[in-house]
């Protein structure tokens, strides 16, 4: 009996449309979890946005049924706001002298508002340059 290497090519070729046909079924099928778990991820960003404007909507409400939520959301606010103060003095923060909000060093206005933040460096530079300029003024009069 002769060996038949044509139902040998067959068998083979046959095999590889199998493992053809399988991988593009995994390839279909992980692209649908895919496009699932995409899916789930943009709910539970909008989630998140519904939740954070019913919140800022409602937050000094007394009579919800979400009150219980917002406690624990308050808190953080008070805590975040602390450590944020803490953050700003350890940075070397500067108080306005306008409105006598921190802000960070080095700012010559401030953030919240506008007010110049180092009143005496200004009127100094101003001073100066009058002294300077009534000294450009006495010179170039002596020279005439």
């Amino acid at each position: 009996m002769a060996f038949d290497f044509n139902k040998l090519k067959s068998d083979i070729v046959s095999m590889g449309k199998d493992v053809g046909d399988k991988v593009s079924d995994a390839s279909a099928v992980a692209k649908v979890k895919l496009d699932i778990h995409n899916k789930e991820s943009y709910m539970e960003k909008q989630f998140t946005e519904l939740g954070r404007a019913y919140y800022l909507a409602h937050k000094n409400e007394e009579n919800i049924p979400e009150k219980e939520f917002f406690r624990p959301i308050a808190e953080a606010e008070v805590e975040i706001a602390r450590l944020q103060e803490q953050l700003m003095t350890l940075k070397g923060a500067e108080v306005c002298p306008s409105c006598g909000k921190k802000q960070p060093a080095g700012h010559t206005f401030c953030e919240s508002c506008g007010a110049q933040m180092h009143e005496t460096a200004s009127a100094e530079e101003a001073a100066t340059s009058e002294t300077t300029s009534d000294a450009e003024t006495a010179t170039s009069s002596e020279q005439l």
